[in-house]
């Protein structure tokens, strides 16, 4: 089912905020930290919706993205909606106060950037269809 790679958007758009702090200097300006807060509010949108699927349409599996069983598969039932909401909306809130409180530190950009990596790899433990993908989830949240 299609629309039940829905919760990869979540991750990406993480991603995306990962790569707009690391980019420059180590000193994130207000535009930028705000087009991150602006990821993380996407991708807390993406996890309400996330919800909402499994609330109407019941849990689904991704289609596999790799070969021989092994890649990447999102599942989206009612636990891992949850605790996509959860990990959403709980990184929302340290990113905001992140911005606020590293402001001004040196290794803004980094510790920002890193923040919305560990996130990311912490959504896609949350959904992850697979073994595969929960395990290389994990391995790369105890980085």
């Amino acid at each position: 089912m299609i629309i039940a790679m829905l919760p990869y958007l979540a991750p990406i758009a993480l991603l995306v905020a990962a790569n707009l702090a690391f980019r420059g200097p180590a000193f994130r300006p207000p535009a930028v930290l705000r087009q991150i807060e602006i990821a993380t509010l996407a991708a807390l949108a993406v996890a309400v919706v996330s919800g909402l699927v499994v609330v109407f349409n019941g849990p689904a599996t991704s289609p596999l993205i790799g070969v021989a069983g092994l890649g990447f598969a999102a599942r989206l039932d009612a636990v891992s909606a949850v605790m996509l909401l959860l990990v959403t909306f709980g990184g929302w809130v340290v990113v905001r106060f992140a911005a606020t409180y590293m402001d001004g530190e040196a290794q803004q950009g980094a510790f920002t950037g890193w923040l919305c990596a560990t996130l990311a790899a912490v959504m896609l433990l949350v959904i992850s269809g697979n073994t595969l993908q929960l395990i290389m989830a994990w391995i790369v949240t105890s980085q």
